[in-house]
């Protein structure tokens, strides 16, 4: 009788794991398939405390969408009011993420990534002005130098250390009207040396991305263009029905 017993003991389990098995492979199907209809069709609606809208496409929502919930989520219903967002694109023509591109997206340190955020402003004022000021007070007390312009932007180097041992660790950068500061890694001190950007972007929020240093020399194009680009998801949130 002990025989027949662990025999079919053995049926048993034998049989519950083909059914769990078979549940794992079904539920990993659906959810594989929901991905990649997310991917290829969700639409992020939001809204700032300013009242913009604005309505991104799923695929430049990488890291925010993807690498946090290990596929592409389903978005929230309706219009989310936030107070800030962020999204994600590859250089130089700021594509979303395409299947074709994945391994770009994996590629550890900046690589072809820019990374951006919208912010709420938790300060006054319409411009870095007040940066600048500052970088001209650290030239004065010798942690930073005033280079010529480049690029059509007023160039400060900045120092660390003590003394006669001070070295640049990176560079600062500014527009003439001061919407734009920029600070870039100093060649050679960073493994993946790259560039932030600041922007004022309305009475209300600021912009900042980053990317490779590899893309200075463009700074200007890519700023034009992810201003236009996020002119285009207002323009299709202020037309779209849902709210």
């Amino acid at each position: 009788m002990g025989i027949f017993r662990t025999r079919n003991l053995l049926l048993l389990l034998s049989a519950l794991g083909a059914l769990w098995l078979g549940w794992h492979v079904l539920t990993g199907y659906a959810f594989d398939h929901a991905s990649q209809h997310y991917l290829a069709n969700g639409m992020v609606r939001i809204e700032l405390p300013s009242g913009r809208k604005f309505n991104i496409p799923e695929r430049y929502m990488y890291w925010e969408g993807y690498v946090k919930h290990g596929r592409w989520p389903k978005p929230k219903e309706g219009r989310v009011k936030v107070d800030g967002f962020n999204f994600d694109a590859l250089l130089p023509d700021l594509r979303p993420y395409q299947e074709q591109d994945d391994a770009l997206w994996r590629e550890l340190g900046h690589g072809n990534k820019l990374y951006l955020y919208v912010h709420s402003k938790v300060f006054d004022g319409t411009s870095w002005h007040h940066v600048y000021d500052g970088q001209m007070e650290s030239v004065r007390r010798g942690y930073a130098k005033r280079l010529d312009d480049e690029n059509g932007l007023i160039k400060f180097l900045n120092l660390m250390g003590k003394g006669r041992d001070r070295k640049p660790y990176d560079v600062t950068y500014f527009t003439s009207d001061f919407k734009i500061k920029l600070e870039c890694s100093y060649p050679g001190v960073h493994p993946s040396p790259g560039c932030t950007v600041d922007y004022i972007y309305d009475d209300h929020n600021y912009i900042h991305y980053r990317y490779s240093s590899e893309y200075f020399s463009d700074w200007k194009k890519i700023h034009n263009n992810l201003v236009n680009l996020i002119a285009q998801f207002e323009r299709d949130g202020n037309s779209d029905s849902v709210e």
